[in-house]
């Protein structure tokens, strides 16, 4: 059972096909639609950061506000999951704001993107998949920021991205505890994306009152 996590990672990676000259894969499909909107329209970026569901199926685009970045949307990100658009809007951003691991932001902190992310520590140990999933990457992120950040910067669904995988299988492993759940690679990513730039505009606002329980692989001490 203690590795039902990473293997639910590798069973993803495995199992998936090949994908057909001149179409992105779905993970690739939503880190560009990210970045088209981001760039196109940071506000509305930001909105649904704040008002997409945590979850679910597809994006009901008829609920979605583009803003500016209406001309972003096309028939390969149609049905793009809303997992996948969550992650690819906050790497995008966290590639904007944030430089580098531990630097001074490149934006100002009053500027930075504030969204809410189930990580409360009254939620420990909630069975509730979405809330463990967030647990876990916001431990992930706070662990091992360095290779969060590594993971933001690779592309998705690459064979770098799968090596990073590998590298961060003990923090993944150790931050999800006793709440063993599968989750695919793809959901993995856009949820350590987005705890990993929630982590650092907060940090750099003054509102992380303590660093959290200090981890390794080796396990909590």
């Amino acid at each position: 059972m203690g590795k039902l996590l990473i293997l639910g990672i590798l069973a993803v990676s495995a199992s998936a096909p090949p994908a057909q000259a001149n179409i992105p894969s779905p993970a690739k499909a939503a880190a560009e639609l990210g970045k088209c909107i981001v760039k196109a329209d940071r506000g509305a970026a930001v909105s649904l950061l704040k008002t997409l569901p945590l979850s679910g199926n597809q994006v009901d685009w008829s609920a979605a506000s583009l803003g500016g970045a209406g001309k972003c949307r096309n028939a390969a990100t149609e049905t793009v999951s809303i997992s996948a658009l969550r992650g690819g809007i906050a790497q995008e951003l966290y590639k904007r704001d944030f430089a580098d691991f531990g630097m001074q932001p490149q934006r100002a902190v009053y500027d930075l993107a504030s969204f809410k992310l189930p990580v409360e520590k009254d939620l420990m140990g909630a069975e509730d998949p979405a809330k463990t999933l967030f647990l876990t990457a916001d431990c992930v992120a706070r662990s091992n920021p360095q290779g969060a950040e590594k993971l933001i910067k690779s592309e998705p669904a690459s064979e770098v991205e799968g090596r990073i995988f590998d590298s961060l299988a003990p923090w993944l492993s150790a931050c999800q505890g006793a709440a063993r759940m599968a989750y695919g690679r793809g959901e993995l990513r856009s949820a350590i994306a987005q705890a990993a730039y929630h982590v650092s505009a907060r940090y750099w606002a003054g509102q992380m009152t303590n660093k959290g329980p200090e981890l390794g692989p080796e396990g909590l001490r």
